[in-house]
């Protein structure tokens, strides 16, 4: 009787070990399959809670996480098919699809991660050698085919993955696109010649057009000038014939056409500041002369200074 408790105490020991050895459990997000003297068994659990197996060796319990995986794969160069070297991170969403498969090619999920990203790497490497650099960057939107080159890195993976591994690939994806440092400089300093030399065809066509622009306007001043010295000639001969017309009147009257003309010689020299010493018996000046009533002093005066300013 003095022993009771204490066999009380193993038997509750036993039942319980008993009871971890019998049972399972099966998270929501997790599958299990159970394996039967390590045969595999094509029947999933894919319900969440408590299940009962035999002991082992008899039967053994292996699980999958059911959840969506991000694979990224390691950052290396590829060599395009112009020979230029790019750095293409991907990734890579994915999930056991059919477990039963995944476990009949890997043991553990580690090792299928592995050859996934082998499988991927692979795929990239000969996808990007088959498109130029151009496609990956470049200032024209058209040249880019960075979709084309998911899409087809994508297709052979998913489907040999689904059929072969049971391995659903959600999503893939060019997460980043980098250059080697000696790449970029040769790249820009490309760039930078190219964008020189637009600006210097950009700024012979500007001159090119300037010199287009200068001629038409010379042409069309010379034209202008043309008409304008045409109409100028017009006038001139209209008014030589309108005078030729008033000195044929002037014929009646010629102490009138002397007059003016003397007039109009007095005027001409006198367009500038002029100081003149001339006789004042001399035309034209002889139009200042005084009358009898008005002689006085200057009668005896023989010259005459005239201070004559003009302004124009």
């Amino acid at each position: 009787m003095r022993n009771l408790p204490t066999l009380a105490a193993a038997a509750v020991v036993v039942l319980i070990l008993g009871f971890y050895m019998c049972t399972f459990q099966v998270r929501f997000t997790e599958v299990a399959i159970k394996k039967t003297f390590g045969e595999k068994s094509d029947d999933t659990i894919q319900d969440a809670g408590l299940y009962f197996k035999w002991p082992w060796p008899i039967q053994s319990v292996v699980k999958f996480d059911t959840r969506i995986r991000v694979l990224e794969d390691r950052t290396e160069e590829t060599i395009t098919a112009d020979s230029k070297n790019v750095i293409v991170t991907t990734a890579t969403f994915w999930t056991i699809e059919d477990p039963y498969l995944f476990h009949k090619r890997f043991e553990r999920e580690e090792d299928g991660e592995k050859q996934l990203r082998n499988a991927i790497r692979s795929q990239k490497k000969a996808v990007i050698g088959q498109y130029d650099f151009s496609n990956f960057v470049s200032t024209n939107p058209e040249n880019r085919k960075l979709r084309e080159v998911e899409h087809e890195m994508l297709e052979p993976v998913r489907d040999v993955w689904r059929e072969q591994y049971g391995v659903d690939v959600k999503y893939f994806g060019i997460t980043k696109l980098t250059l080697p440092e000696s790449v970029t400089k040769a790249i820009f300093d490309s760039m930078k010649k190219n964008e020189e030399n637009k600006a210097k065809n950009y700024e012979a066509e500007g001159n090119a057009q300037a010199a287009q622009i200068v001629a038409a306007a010379r042409a069309a001043e010379m034209r202008i000038m043309s008409v304008a010295q045409r109409k100028a000639d017009e006038i001139r001969n209209e008014g030589q014939k309108k005078i030729s017309e008033i000195y044929a009147q002037f014929e009646e009257y010629p102490e009138l056409r002397i007059f003016l003309d003397k007039l109009g010689a007095f005027r001409e020299s006198l367009q500038d500041d002029t100081t003149l010493i001339l006789d004042k018996n001399d035309p034209p000046i002889d139009l200042f002369k005084l009358d009898g009533a008005a002689v006085g002093a200057s009668n005896h005066d023989e010259l005459t200074v005239i201070d004559a300013v003009s302004r124009k």
